[in-house]
């Protein structure tokens, strides 16, 4: 069996013959492919992902962003199953430097925060 696994651990059955582009997600139903749907737009989920066939790692990355539109096909399989394809790329360098600053500004916040708290401002 091919799977993907998630930076919090969320494991997605997928099907054979992935490439970044084009993963096949497996569900057991529409429900399940929310999950699937809510686990992959997470935040920080895709800064490491990786594949694995059985218990074997095939593919290892960094740094990845999901492809618009979230799910570029889904279909209800013979078994009942669904199946619903995705892509993802690896982050450009801008990408990367504009969420250090939004992090960094979110700590700054944070600190003016409370030291405007401290001082008896709202």
């Amino acid at each position: 069996m091919e799977k993907m696994n998630l930076k919090n651990k969320t494991e997605l059955e997928i099907m054979n013959g992935a490439s970044l582009n084009a993963i096949t997600a497996v569900a057991d139903g529409w429900t399940a492919l929310g999950e699937i749907a809510e686990a992959l737009k997470e935040s920080g989920n895709l800064d490491e992902v990786q594949f694995k066939t059985d218990e074997t790692v095939t593919g290892e990355y960094r740094n990845m962003k999901l492809e618009s539109p979230l799910f570029s096909a889904v279909d209800i399989a013979e078994d009942g199953k669904i199946h619903a394809t995705f892509g993802i790329r690896q982050k450009t360098e801008m990408e990367m430097t504009i969420e250090q600053l939004q992090k960094g500004q979110g700590v700054q916040d944070g600190a003016i925060m409370e030291l405007a708290e401290m001082m008896g401002g709202k």
